[in-house]
């Protein structure tokens, strides 16, 4: 794995030393998470959790208990991005000895190749497992992790990218050291994954030049305003500047900026392979608390009974959520992963190229003309916030970027729907309110 010139990780082939030309092998497409030949996420989830869970819903995969929640126990919730569950429960799992070593994303060592900001790496101890709280919207990879666990026997947790732990369970089918050491697979909600452009830009537009940036925290907690209304802190060796978030371009997540394009072709909102599934609970009843709310998706009967016990001992607060509250609370990324992905394969495929198998059908009947637009838009502003970031790096000029992305985005923001879009999204509402489907 290498970072190519817009800080995206690409797969090369390392025949004869040539990472010019890269090429596919039986043994990749076989773990490959957009690869034509392996098992879907309906599939792999089948074969994990048909007996453990006994329910599945479209969108969502299979499910024990959905749950909102925070984790009371000290310094979790205020040490993560939403309710601490991420670090609470990978710290629950060392705790109580179901594992050995968790794998997760840290900040990366000064060591490191490449000038990264974070990477995947193992943690033995509740301060490792501390190192790992936060939301990390930047390019990782699994290769250099895995190659630590299988030079060290033990019982191990990941957590990860929809895609990522769909790869783990890809790889523990072909190889079984990973299939006896990797215990449990945490999953996190997913909107997409970011080139490290994302992070440069912020910190660029708070007054630190790419090249200066040394630590980046996407998510910093503003205690006196809603959950979604937080700040970004960007520093270098000499200064720190912390920002709304909403006052940088290129945060609003919808419009897609710095995206892979793989992510455009992924219909994997919950994480359908993962035990358990973490995200941001964006409900009514949980926006208002300033200090995050963790939504729960469980799918292992094991990690159930730490979720209940800690429950007990009033360590966690969770509250039971209905299917529909829990899709509700990630609508705008399914109905992206949806309908929007039915029109973007159409789009490709049109166009004669290659597209991933999915389990959404190639349709462009599905969206109403304003949504076609804003699709069309969301693919333009992906490649555009690449393109012209790389020219204002090498020009050293950051308007070159605002500029040319912020246009479209413009242009993105004023698409509205027209009369008769409007009262069909009115008459389908009221439809699925009668037959109970949320």
């Amino acid at each position: 794995m290498a970072l190519n010139e817009h800080g995206q990780y690409e797969a090369y082939a390392v025949t004869q030393n040539d990472r010019t030309q890269p090429q596919p092998s039986a043994s990749a497409s076989k773990v490959c998470p957009f690869s034509a030949n392996v098992p879907d996420e309906d599939t792999i989830g089948l074969g994990l959790f048909s007996d453990a869970c006994g329910q599945k819903v479209d969108g969502l995969g299979y499910f024990r208990s959905l749950y909102g929640g925070h984790v009371t126990q000290e310094g979790f919730r205020e040490r993560g991005s939403s309710g601490g569950f991420g670090s609470w429960i990978l710290n629950e799992l060392l705790e109580t000895g179901a594992v050995d070593y968790v794998i997760h994303v840290r900040p990366a060592a000064p060591e490191q190749s490449e000038n990264l900001l974070f990477s995947y790496q193992l943690s033995g101890s509740p301060q490792e497992i501390a190192l790992g709280g936060k939301s990390r919207y930047y390019p990782v990879e699994l290769s250099e992790a895995l190659k630590e666990v299988r030079k060290t026997p033990g019982r191990y947790a990941i957590i990860g990218l929809p895609c990522f732990i769909k790869s783990i369970r890809l790889l523990q089918q072909n190889d079984p050291v990973m299939k006896e050491r990797i215990r449990f697979c945490i999953g996190l909600v997913c909107g997409h994954l970011k080139s490290s452009g994302y992070a440069e830009s912020l910190a660029w537009q708070a007054g630190i030049a790419s090249d200066r940036l040394k630590r980046i925290d996407f998510r910093v907690k503003d205690n006196t305003d809603r959950a979604d209304r937080y700040c970004t802190l960007a520093a270098s060796d000499t200064e720190e500047r912390i920002i709304p978030t909403k006052e940088l371009l290129g945060t609003d997540w919808g419009a897609g900026t710095f995206k892979y394009k793989a992510c455009d072709f992924c219909d994997d909102v919950f994480a359908e392979t993962a035990d358990l599934v973490l995200g941001d609970a964006w409900l009514p009843q949980y926006v208002h608390d300033p200090l995050g709310t963790n939504l729960l998706v469980v799918r292992n009967k094991h990690l159930e009974g730490l979720l209940l016990s800690a429950a007990e001992d009033d360590r966690i607060e969770i509250k039971p959520l209905s299917v529909e509250e829990t899709l509700l609370s990630q609508d705008a990324g399914l109905r992206h992963r949806r309908e929007g992905l039915s029109y973007r394969l159409r789009l490709e495929q049109d166009a004669g190229h290659w597209t991933p198998p999915k389990r959404i059908s190639a349709s462009s009947k599905r969206l109403p003309k304003h949504e076609r637009q804003r699709q069309l838009l969301r693919i333009r502003m992906r490649e555009i916030s690449h393109t012209s970031f790389l020219k204002a790096k090498t020009a050293g000029d950051l308007s070159i970027y605002l500029d040319s992305f912020g246009t479209v985005y413009r242009e993105y923001k004023r698409i509205r729907p027209g009369l008769i879009e409007k009262l069909l999204a009115k008459l389908k509402k009221l439809k699925q309110k009668l037959l109970g489907r949320p």
